[in-house]
């Protein structure tokens, strides 16, 4: 079982020279044997250093689909009991519509009532179809109140564009010929494009047999002084943070035709897919200036009706910066004050004795009604200086560390909502070039010995075609800063 300290490091010994890394040892080697476990164990050992999140929480925990083509689609049923919105101005005027009983009428895009439906407006006002045209352009109903009381009328406002309607039942009179309609919703397609990534790198001969004189540090704090073992630890960490980059800012970039314009020295098409963050629904992403508890509540709450659909799963993770995770632990705690909480006995946030006192108080992890939990994961990406350059007006730190990315991570019959999609063979190909040495540290001494480059030193690949699907975009969501200076 791993545990939380593990480094790819424990996946294989280091011996001293001359024997070098052995072949069986050697990282490329249990990649040609196990690939896709490696990746997993690899994506895992990353993530829990807080340096690859997305790969940890996709492949790492095994929620990759393995496709055979380039591109990938899927279906997504939207919701066949929905609101709807008045489409046009209203044909009923004047301040009292409906007053005395009176018919009044309004204008849906939507073919989705029938007469005999009751119906209610965003204020809870009821409703009763009586009878629906079509105009070429807009459905027009003509509906009379459900209430008897003869000087009750609509609010204008539940007529004009914008206002919403939905359905509760149908009700008919004795004799009837026909009830309500039985509305299907069929569904939509999303579709998807893997993304191809690939790094190399090289060593050189004298390089692949040297000691260094100095120790240098690996990911978990061992050391060495082998240049071979420190080339291999800097190029897999860059290679892991690169894959988080392309599994979230990836851009979808075929046209309205189907054609890519990037193209490669070889004038090849470059083929980029959606990452997360484009997948997620526009609908979802919201602005704010300070993170409060009734904020992530309400927002949580919205995306819980969608996670419905999978499963119930209400358990979000959030991806977020430092200052991120600063946001979230204060608008717990000013919560936790306003309530009047003191947290006593093994709740405590104070450790130590004496003059030893420490106070390490800090909030990760929120339930709140409805059974609705929120986890903030710290995320690499979103703290990265070079990239994000846009830096909050008051504290100086990258604005987008104050991002909260927030994930439904639910699943339906062993089915993730959201998970790394590769392609067969190639969720994370690596290989070799020999040239004089190989990184095993053998040097050529014959002339009968076959290289597959003229390089002094050896040269290592990485490939990897991969993708992220968002099943359901509708129950994820993104809270992002917008300072005020």
């Amino acid at each position: 079982m791993l545990q939380d300290k593990v480094s790819p490091l424990q996946l294989h010994s280091l011996r001293k020279l001359p024997s070098g890394m052995t072949e069986s040892s050697h990282l490329s080697n249990a990649y040609l044997t196990e690939p896709e476990r490696m990746d997993g164990v690899l994506a895992y050992a990353f993530g829990t250093q807080n340096e690859n999140v997305l790969s940890m929480l996709t492949g790492g925990l095994g929620n990759t689909k393995f496709v055979d083509n380039r591109e990938y689609k899927w279906d997504l049923h939207g919701q066949v009991e929905r609101a709807i919105e008045v489409s046009g101005d209203p044909i009923t005027t004047g301040d009292q519509p409906g007053l005395g009983g009176m018919p009044f009428h309004f204008k849906v895009a939507d073919d989705l009532f029938r007469v005999s439906d009751n119906i209610v407006s965003d204020d809870g006002t009821m409703a009763r179809i009586s009878n629906i045209r079509n105009n070429g352009l807009d459905y027009i109903i003509t509906a009379q109140l459900s209430d008897p009381d003869k000087t009750k009328w609509i609010d204008p406002s539940q007529i004009k564009p914008g206002a919403r309607w939905s359905k509760d039942y149908s009700t008919v009179e004795e004799f009837s010929s026909k009830g309500g309609g039985t509305d299907f919703q069929a569904p939509m397609t999303l579709i998807n494009q893997l993304t191809t990534l690939r790094k190399s790198y090289s060593v050189t001969r004298s390089a692949a047999t040297d000691v260094m004189v100095i120790e240098l540090y690996g990911p978990d704090g061992q050391k060495t002084k082998m240049w071979t073992k420190l080339a291999e630890w800097t190029a897999l960490g860059q290679w892991y943070r690169e894959i988080d980059k392309a599994l979230l800012y990836s851009i979808y970039n075929k046209d309205a035709q189907g054609m890519v314009t990037l193209k490669g020295e070889n004038q090849r098409p470059v083929y980029h897919g959606a990452g997360l963050r484009q997948q997620i629904s526009p609908a979802n992403k919201r602005t704010y200036y300070k993170l409060t508890y009734e904020l992530l509540d309400t927002f949580l709450l919205d995306l819980s009706y969608n996670a419905n659909r999978w499963g119930g799963n209400y358990n979000f993770v959030a991806l977020t910066g430092k200052m991120g995770m600063r946001e979230f632990s204060n608008a717990i705690t000013e919560r936790q004050n306003a309530l009047g909480i003191t947290v006593t006995d093994n709740g405590t946030f104070i450790t130590g004795k004496g003059e030893e006192l420490t106070f390490t108080g800090h909030f990760k992890s929120v339930e709140f009604l409805n059974g609705v939990k929120l986890t903030v994961k710290e995320f690499h990406p979103y703290d990265d200086i070079v990239r994000h350059r846009t830096l909050h007006p008051v504290t100086k730190k990258p604005i987008e560390s104050y991002r909260f990315t927030i994930l439904n991570f639910g699943t339906i019959n062993g089915k993730a909502n959201i998970r790394k999609v590769a392609k067969r063979n190639s969720e994370n190909a690596m290989w070799h070039v020999c040239g004089s040495t190989t990184p095993f540290g053998d040097v050529s001494k014959s002339m009968n010995t076959m290289r597959s480059s003229g390089l002094d030193g050896y040269e290592v690949h990485l490939l990897a075609e991969i993708g992220i699907q968002v099943q359901d975009p509708t129950s994820c969501g993104e809270l992002i800063m917008r300072a005020q200076a």
